[in-house]
């Protein structure tokens, strides 16, 4: 989820690019790609060789629900920013899914998703390419389109580096549907999922967080998750063997989301810079006022998390009888209305008793891991004062549901044993 802020220092800054850049030309059938119109795609040319100083962004809009005017608005403010020239076997590669209703608020008339690229010509005219579109029925949150859209990337343009920016709602490592309605979500006991949403009228389509990392073919440079709840260790955990830098906030986001004016620069001009992203993001939001200075933000390392889990598994083991008889209320919550899944890893150890020795060990591990790490001194009710930059699941206010759902769909806990 995302909450509505105000928009005016970026729109400004937005409006003011936006008339002094050259005018923004579409190709024949860009448009049909997001109109569901069309329900044919280009064909595109096949690479011979991979370039390894060519690096592909993919920027991925799941935007067929209420966001839907807020990433909009992120991909106007994409083509403002850096965009690379030429088509060239050499070019950085800048490319979009997306899939957006054609009005704020209205989900009865399905639209295709549609993968496209933006580059500059010649003439410096930003050209937005259509790959491919998909048949209106189809979801980007559905696993087989999703891993299909990938695999398109991968296969068409092969090079040295890839990453990704994801943006659409979501609740961490949650079941879809739990965290809107947990009690409807109790009584039904149906298998559900987590990242992302497209809206449906015959109910809201989400992805479970196993099934978005294994449907990612390459090995990314980084993954950014402009959604909410997501910097959970249960998340982070979950990409170990497919990204190298995971950027992502333990807390709600704020619908002005990551710096889309300068994210392409960051990424794809000069030397890719995923942490400068993160710090862009929360410079944003810290330099705002009122409830709008609301932000946290996390960078991990994927692959350096074995030690954290390891010394977290012996914790666990020691300690888990007062892990499981824990007050919530007396441990740094991430969360609002009373949604207490996503609780400070470091600080539900530390209440739970851990000696002097064995915090600094934790805090090492946390350290190997942690590449970046900033809040606000609140995020809009929430007091952030015990911030290690990482949540994570604490049984004792979690549900028997939950604690099923916990060990047989959670690579953390299977590493762990958070939950028995």
């Amino acid at each position: 989820m995302k909450k509505e802020s105000m928009r005016l220092t970026k729109i400004l800054v937005f409006l003011t690019l936006l008339f002094a850049a050259a005018a923004c030309f579409k190709d024949p059938g860009f448009e049909a790609g997001f109109t569901g119109e069309n329900d044919g795609s280009r064909s595109m040319p096949t690479r011979s060789y991979v370039t390894p100083e060519r690096r592909v962004m993919l920027m991925v809009s799941a935007g067929f629900n209420s966001l839907s005017n807020y990433l909009s608005e992120d991909l106007e403010e994409l083509e403002v920013g850096y965009v690379p020239e030429g088509k060239h076997f050499a070019s950085d590669v800048l490319l979009v899914l997306a899939r957006l209703p054609k009005t704020m608020g209205d989900y009865k008339e399905e639209t295709s998703p549609v993968l496209y690229r933006i580059y500059k010509d010649r003439g410096g005219e930003v050209i937005k390419d259509t790959l491919h579109v998909w048949a209106p029925t189809d979801q980007i949150c559905r696993k087989e389109m999703f891993a299909e859209a990938l695999s398109m990337v991968r296969k068409e343009f092969p090079a040295g580096g890839y990453g990704m920016v994801y943006s659409s709602h979501a609740t961490g490592w949650l079941p879809d549907g739990y965290y809107t309605s947990p009690q409807d979500y109790e009584s039904a006991h149906a298998p559900r999922r987590s990242i992302g949403q497209d809206r449906s009228l015959s109910g809201d389509i989400e992805m479970e967080l196993k099934d978005f990392a294994e449907c990612i073919p390459m090995h990314l440079d980084y993954l950014l998750l402009d959604a909410c709840l997501c910097a959970c260790v249960e998340v982070a955990y979950a990409f170990r063997d497919k990204a190298d830098i995971v950027g992502f906030s333990p807390t709600e986001v704020l619908a002005e989301g990551f710096n889309y004016l300068t994210i392409t620069e960051k990424l794809l001009g000069g030397s890719s810079d995923p942490i400068g992203v993160c710090q862009d993001y929360f410079a944003f939001y810290d330099s705002q006022s009122g409830s709008n200075r609301s932000a946290t933000i996390t960078a991990v390392a994927p692959a350096k998390m074995q030690p954290l889990a390891e010394v977290c598994k012996e914790l666990f083991e020691k300690y888990r009888p007062a892990i499981h008889s824990l007050n919530g209320n007396n441990v740094q919550g991430y969360f609002r209305y009373n949604r207490h899944y996503f609780y400070d890893l470091k600080d539900i150890l530390v209440q739970a008793g851990i000696n002097a020795q064995e915090t600094a060990r934790l805090d090492a591990a946390l350290k190997e891991c942690i590449l970046y790490k900033a809040a606000t001194d609140y995020f809009l009710s929430i007091p952030l004062k015990r911030v290690c930059g990482l949540s994570m699941y604490l049984p004792s206010m979690g549900t028997t549901l939950l604690d099923n759902f916990y060990k047989a769909n959670v690579d953390w806990n299977t590493a762990t044993q958070l939950v028995k």
